[in-house]
This record gives structure tokens, sequence and C-alpha cells, in this order.
């Protein structure tokens, strides 16, 4: 029998027109899990989750185990974001 770990997430997974922030922040409510290989090659993903963080939008859970990243969407900031940017 062979088992076949995967550890891409949702965010990861966004096609090119649709790798920002936003849509990151998004797929973190779907799917809070980001793996460290998906942080570590895809240089846009590690990007929008330093800029979330940075903002206040999400926190990380710190007793996470390896090779996974958890994020706790901090609602308040994200609303209060989202409503900036959309007017």
């Amino acid at each position: 029998m062979i088992h076949i770990d995967s550890f891409s997430c949702p965010a990861a997974e966004l096609p090119r027109g649709k790798r920002t922030a936003a849509n990151v922040l998004a797929a973190l409510r779907a799917n809070p899990r980001i793996s460290t290989f998906d942080l570590s090659e895809n240089k846009w993903l590690y990007g929008c989750i330093t800029e979330l963080k940075n903002s206040g939008q999400i926190t990380e859970d710190e007793d996470e185990p390896y090779p996974w990243h958890l994020y706790f969407v901090n609602a308040t900031q994200a609303a209060a974001k989202e409503g900036a940017q959309q007017g």
C-alpha cells in the first residue's frame, strides 16, 4: 500500500490573477493551514502572509506541528481593511 501526503493548501493553489493578500485571507478562512513547503516554494504566498501578519489581519499559532503553519483570521482587523479597500 502506498500512502501519499499532500502538503498543499487552497491559498497556495490560487491562480496567477488571484494571488493577492485579500484572496489569501479568504482562502485562510476556508482552510487556515499552510505548509512550510508552500511558503518556501511560493514567494508570492510568503509575501501575502507577511503582509497579512504585519497588518494584524492574521496571527500564527506557534504550537502547530511541522510542516504546518496555522493562522487565525482577526475578524475585526480583516473587516476594517476590506471595508477601507472597497470604498
